[in-house]
């Protein structure tokens, strides 16, 4: 059985971390067992079978109340009758049996599960999870994850576990369980799924240590050449000679700002630490752009929401056919996938009507981390840009809420193996004059993180100013060229390469990185 369920109460769950705004799963199965899976997509799944007979129909009924799904299973011959069930993220779910077990695993939004003697084993990412258990006693078999504090309390004629997280740490999900005397409470550590349209910001670090350490994002897996050799009148033999290929993102403008368009290979020139290389390709207006675009929809840019969505809307608009488009957001001190990279332009445009009122703290350089991490980071071949609707201010800046957990640089030197280019859009939110130095503080290093990739900022005083900014970027990604070459030096051996581009075109301006990791 499935269920399609409606993407914007789903959306607005994810961004607010309020469950009841969307469907919620409530699963009464008393005798049998309920295992429950949160994936990705906007279908529930019901599987149900029994260990004593085949299903028929009767055993369970379902049925729609409001936003919510109810499934009642209740047997006419009363045998065990087990369900497996699959919920979107930002579902709520709850579950209520008596002897049956439960089984969760995933990353859930919101959980409440009441049982009496039944076994509870719970599979999530305790980093990011909160947890209640209240029982009339102690479990006879408690297994808890290794790595994490738990409180265990037996006060008032009943036993307790509960979390040991920090009230400052940024968490997701809860779950809730209601039990009498369950024989067995087993909790499993997973990591955050990767298709997890939720990330914590605290797990940019791990992703920036990845982009640092891994091969270099300018390099193009080996391409294998092959050469043909004859070794005898009988015998050909085939020698594979590997080169390793490196990609740049370059944009070439005229002295007025405009793009140079229509350049071939022959019109790059390209240094590597003072050697000259030979470009072998070079593409600009034809070749499809991945555009990411990120909004900051943390509290100190709640003033313009109206306008900054009205932003995502032109900037979705100035996109090509060939291109496809990604809309991630940071808010809640979390980041969220609200669309991966897609080519339909009218649901794009559906899901930026549907993002709710939200806030939050500003971990700004942990959700950049995060933008490129999702989807740009796994195509290092690709034109790839950064749109950053933001005022620039991180916590680490400025403000008392949560800053993120990677310097700024950190950031700035991984950005430098970036293979996208970021263009910040840097709301200025305040009228003083001359700004106060904090502010002055994060629009230079917006500046810096967008020279570092290739890209460049642009001002603006309030989102209702940006009129200009659309067609500018536009300009900007079709000035864009993907410049290729083969290294003289073949040794990859992790050193830095200092890279210098130029063009044959008296008065062109050219943006690039400086070099990249040769790993």
């Amino acid at each position: 059985m499935v269920w399609r369920l409606p993407l914007y109460p789903v959306l607005a769950a994810i961004l607010l971390g309020l469950p009841l705004q969307a469907s919620t799963m409530h699963v009464t199965n008393l005798h049998g067992n309920v295992s429950v899976r949160v994936a990705g997509g906007d279908r529930v799944q019901v599987r149900s079978s029994s260990p004593a007979r085949a299903i028929q129909r009767g055993d369970a009924s379902l049925r729609e109340q409001g936003d919510s799904v109810v499934i009642t299973v209740q047997p006419a011959d009363g045998v065990q009758i087990d369900l497996d069930v699959v919920v979107p993220y930002g579902n709520g779910v709850e579950v209520e049996t008596r002897s049956g077990a439960v089984h969760l695993n995933g990353l859930f939004s919101h959980v409440m599960v009441a049982t009496q003697t039944g076994a509870v084993r719970i599979e999530a990412p305790w980093a990011a999870t909160r947890l209640l258990l209240e029982s009339a006693r102690e479990p006879e078999d408690l297994i808890l994850p290794e790595g994490y504090k738990f409180s265990r309390s037996s006060a008032g004629g009943g036993w307790t576990l509960a979390d040991k997280l920090d009230a400052m740490h940024v968490t997701y999900g809860d779950i809730m369980v209601k039990a009498n005397t369950p024989q067995r409470v087993e909790l499993v550590d997973i990591p955050v799924p990767e298709d997890s349209p939720v990330k914590m910001h605290w797990q940019a670090p791990v992703w920036l240590d990845r982009v640092l350490n891994r091969p270099d994002m300018a390099a193009k897996p080996k391409v294998p050449h092959t050469v043909s050799a004859a070794l005898g009148e009988k015998n050909n033999s085939l020698f594979r000679l590997d080169v390793r290929m490196v990609n740049l993102a370059v944009t070439v403008s005229d002295a007025a700002g405009h793009p140079v368009l229509g350049l071939k290979p022959e019109d790059f020139s390209v240094v590597e630490d003072g050697v000259p290389q030979q470009v072998s390709y070079a593409a600009s207006e034809d070749t499809p752009f991945n555009l990411a675009l990120l909004l900051d929809l943390s509290g100190s840019t709640q003033r313009d929401r109206d306008a900054m969505k009205e932003a995502a809307r032109r900037f979705v608009g100035i996109a090509r056919d060939q291109d496809r488009v990604a809309l991630y957001a940071l808010a809640n001190d979390k980041f969220h996938v609200i669309s991966r990279l897609s080519s339909d332009r009218e649901r794009l445009l559906s899901i930026i009507d549907a993002i709710p009122k939200v806030s939050g703290a500003s971990p700004l350089y942990d959700t950049v981390v995060l933008s490129y991490a999702e989807e740009l980071y796994a195509r290092p071949g690709e034109r790839n840009a950064v749109i950053i609707i933001s005022d620039g201010v991180d916590n680490q800046v400025h403000g008392i809420g949560t800053p993120s957990e990677v310097s700024f640089k950190k950031l700035r030197r991984a950005a430098e193996g970036f293979h996208a280019m970021l263009y910040p859009v840097l709301l200025d939110p305040f009228d003083k004059v001359p700004p106060p130095g904090w502010s002055r503080k994060a629009r230079r290093q917006m500046e810096e993180l967008a020279a570092a990739t290739g890209g460049r900022l642009f001002p603006a005083h309030s989102l209702r100013d940006l009129d200009g900014v659309y067609a500018q970027v536009a300009e900007e990604l079709r000035s864009v060229y993907s410049v290729a070459y083969s290294p003289g030096n073949q040794d990859f051996n992790g050193a830095w390469r200092n890279v210098q581009v130029r063009v044959r075109t008296a008065g062109a301006k050219v943006r690039t990185r400086t070099g990249y990791l040769a790993r």
